[in-house]
């Protein structure tokens, strides 16, 4: 572990002038209004050439279940054509913590996603329409169909819209 946060201090202190923050929040949770839970997606991120680093923070809540959800990743994104803002990602690590009377007997999840979408930019404005597919090795399978059976909105493939701030 300790390696790993030095590897990212090292990129990010050794990274170039083009480098950007981005700050969203995925406008896709707005269909929380319209079922019985709640999902909220934010996250940061740090980008320098074609490389991404992001830290996303989500909590799910279930109104007809008594379960909640926070889970929080490390993911890496490439940028593999110049210009053309397609990426790919992964995650480098996924975990999440249930709670709650309906919360499975092990709390703590480990688990994957891959993603791929466009990032359009402007000055101080970023959209993102992006999918994801969860837990590709489904060594969660179990507790994630839970999940998304009390929280209608949490499926294997998400379909996401982020919409923030770029910083330069």
């Amino acid at each position: 572990m300790r390696q790993l946060f030095l590897s990212i201090a090292i990129l990010l202190c050794s990274s170039s002038l083009a480098a950007s923050w981005q700050i969203g929040v995925d406008a896709m949770c707005i269909d929380s209004a319209f079922a019985g839970a709640l999902r909220l997606d934010a996250e940061a991120s740090y980008c320098w050439d074609e490389l991404r680093l992001t830290v996303p923070i989500r909590y799910s809540r279930s109104f007809e279940h008594e379960l909640d959800f926070i889970e929080a990743e490390i993911a890496v994104s490439v940028y593999p054509i110049d210009g053309c803002g397609f990426f790919l990602g992964a995650s480098m690590v996924r975990m999440g913590f249930f709670w709650g009377l309906e919360a499975p007997l092990e709390r703590f999840i480990l688990f994957s996603e891959v993603i791929a979408g466009w990032t359009f930019s402007w000055p101080w404005f970023f959209l993102e329409p992006r999918i994801a597919v969860l837990d590709l090795y489904r060594a969660e399978e179990g507790r994630l169909e839970d999940l998304g059976e009390a929280v209608p909105q949490y499926s294997k493939l998400r379909f996401s819209l982020i919409v923030g701030v770029e910083i330069p």
